[in-house]
């Protein structure tokens, strides 16, 4: 039980480097001193220009205080904003920046640009195989509470 273990999370590890060499490789013209926990906070926006603190912890999976504090590194560099919704003073709204927008967008185009560059070097046959992998691996993941 215990190297089945360990060889699940190489390959979550491996997977994960992997991806994330591909999409932070030639993303030059970006603002790249981003951190990770950042572009997960601007991701998390998906189609929204505004959410709630929860909407957004909710997109990236994470605990309330997590997401404030990947907020908070946002407002630092003047990417979002936050602010108290008008009907319900207890809720949180986050918004993008023009800035953060820009980035946001920048970051959503260079990951598209990567994954057309990935899928142009496969195969049919890899690409049916690997996508039928990563919705396998999404499902049975989403049945783990």
């Amino acid at each position: 039980m215990e190297e089945e273990l360990n060889q699940y999370m190489r390959t979550l590890r491996n997977f994960g480097r992997i991806y994330t060499q591909k999409i932070a490789n030639g993303s030059g013209n970006i603002k790249s001193d981003l951190r990770v926990s950042q572009i997960k906070a601007l991701f998390a926006f998906k189609e929204a220009s505004c959410l709630s603190m929860k909407e957004l912890a909710d997109n990236v999976g994470v605990k309330l205080s997590n997401m404030t504090m990947m907020i908070d590194s946002l407002i630092k560099e003047n990417m979002a904003e936050r602010d108290r919704d008008e009907t319900d003073r207890r809720k949180v709204m986050v918004r993008l920046t023009a800035k953060g927008e820009k980035i946001r967008a920048a970051f959503l185009a260079h990951r598209r640009k990567v994954a057309k560059s990935i899928f142009s070097h496969l195969t049919d046959n890899d690409k049916e195989q690997l996508l039928g992998s990563l919705d396998t691996v999404c499902k049975i993941l989403g049945k783990i509470s």
